[in-house]
């Protein structure tokens, strides 16, 4: 059943503490705005260390439902250099570790940036990414690939480097479709159109296709009613995550109403 949840990004974007996360999930709010999923973001000051992971183990235990992106900050799993390159992997091992610790239903992973060798760089980005789901595969956690921006420095930006991976690795790799990067390089129907059985969750924020805004859902010139009636179509019954900082739980409810009645906006 297809599910709407939040990313704690917006909390870590406004410069606030690990704390408030807590204070938000738990907070009694207005039904059509409450998500049914958190997405906690283990970077920096929330990293799921400790503390942290104690506070959203206890969470877990009372029913609340995770997933978790993974560390990104200084993080290349396709660095050059192999002493950064393997502690990059060490931090996104963590990750998992502490996703299996909350049984989240996914860790979302950035794939590695392009160095000054692209060929080698794009070798080692495959390596580590097949080894970050073979790991997360012990646990029995999926791994979600994201898309990245179409900057130059990032992999997997466009459908074909995710059609020519699967292709030669032949694995149940799974995708979160970031919808608001797509839309930058104006790819969101290719990527629909060839990928949407591999789509296990979409990042869903605005933007006006030039920047990466993480705009409230419908502030930017993303056609949201036509991207969820072709999901509905194509049988997604996966997890929409809301990445907005602008507005986060007008956007989760904008985003309720959208898919409870498509048809009718």
């Amino acid at each position: 059943m297809t599910s709407v949840g939040l990313s704690t990004l917006y909390v870590i974007l406004r410069g606030e503490p690990f704390e408030n996360s807590i204070n938000y999930i738990t907070s009694e709010r207005e039904k059509e705005k409450s998500p049914d999923v958190w997405e906690m973001v283990d970077d920096a000051d929330h990293s799921l260390t400790h503390k942290n992971l104690k506070s959203i183990q206890d969470l877990s235990s009372q029913g609340y439902r995770f997933t978790v992106h993974s560390p990104y900050s200084g993080i290349n799993i396709a660095d050059l250099d192999a002493s950064r390159r393997k502690e990059s992997l060490l931090k996104v091992k963590r990750s998992i570790d502490s996703a299996a610790r909350i049984e989240a239903k996914a860790l979302i992973l950035h794939p590695g940036s392009i160095g000054k060798d692209s060929k080698i760089a794009q070798i080692l980005n495959e390596e580590s990414i097949l080894a970050l789901y073979d790991y997360a595969e012990s646990f029995g956690l999926k791994v979600a690939l994201e898309n990245m921006i179409p900057y130059s420095k990032n992999f997997m930006t466009k459908p074909i480097e995710f059609e020519d991976f699967l292709e030669r690795n032949r694995i149940k790799l799974k995708i979160t479709f970031d919808v608001g990067h797509a839309h930058i390089g104006n790819l969101i129907d290719e990527f629909v159109s060839k990928l949407s059985d591999n789509f296990l969750i979409i990042h869903a924020h605005d933007n006006n296709g030039i920047m990466d805004e993480h705009l409230g859902i419908g502030d930017g010139s993303i056609d949201w009613i036509a991207l969820i009636k072709r999901l509905i179509e194509l049988d997604f019954n996966g997890i929409y995550i809301v990445e907005s900082v602008e507005k986060p739980y007008e956007s989760v409810a904008r985003l309720k109403e959208m898919l409870s009645s498509p048809y009718s906006l």
